[in-house]
């Protein structure tokens, strides 16, 4: 065997490390620190998204309110809702 081939045996492992092995660690390592966010802080994250709901909810009603407002007049608009 000759030194060449050894060399170009630790070339084929560092690429297969670099671009392969390392990558799968960061992103399973990520899958499972979000998995343990979202386990731990389960309540206060649906508590926001329940508060961030009702907010989109008021800020679609509210254009529908200037909408009905702008096309049909202040009337209408406060008839609807």
């Amino acid at each position: 065997m000759y030194w060449n081939d050894v060399v170009l045996g630790f070339k084929v492992m560092w690429l297969i490390t670099k671009d392969l092995i390392i990558p799968l660690l960061v992103v399973s390592g990520l899958i499972w620190f979000i998995t343990n966010l979202i386990c731990n802080y389960w309540t206060e994250i649906k508590y926001w998204l329940r508060v961030a709901s009702r907010t989109v909810s008021w800020v679609l009603l509210k254009a529908a309110w200037i909408i009905i407002y702008l096309i049909d007049g202040k009337e209408a608009a406060d008839k609807r809702f």
